[in-house]
């Protein structure tokens, strides 16, 4: 049975293989004489290639929405957004304004560094 990274090194080998497919074949093409038929067929097999090699990243990115590691990383934002929304809910005045702002601050710092840091 495939594993994950099987799958993954599969996937990564096969975007590879395209572009040097298609590096090959912008070689090709580059050296036929403009108004060569073929040259203007070459530009649709390439169009093509890169097509499927567009498919394929985003198969990984998808992979990459799907993963647990994401998805921990999204529970934990939605906490620390929620923690953030109370605290600016709190500011109605100007003295909790004044007074909130380390909590607010706070909050936001706590929801950015799990962003950058993924969770």
């Amino acid at each position: 049975m495939a594993t994950e990274k099987d799958i993954t090194d599969q996937r990564d080998s096969d975007v590879e293989l395209l572009d040097n497919i298609i590096s090959e074949a912008i070689t090709i093409k580059n050296g036929l004489a403009i108004g060569d038929p073929q040259r203007l067929e070459l530009s649709t097999t390439i169009s093509n290639l890169m097509d499927s090699r567009t498919d394929l990243h985003i198969q990984e990115l998808m992979a990459g929405l799907h993963s647990a590691q994401l998805a921990a990383a999204l529970v934990k934002i939605t906490a620390a957004s929620d923690d953030l929304k109370k605290e600016a809910e709190k500011m109605k005045t100007v003295t909790t304004f004044i007074s909130r702002t380390n909590a607010v601050i706070g909050a936001a710092t706590k929801v950015t560094n799990i962003v950058k840091n993924g969770g």
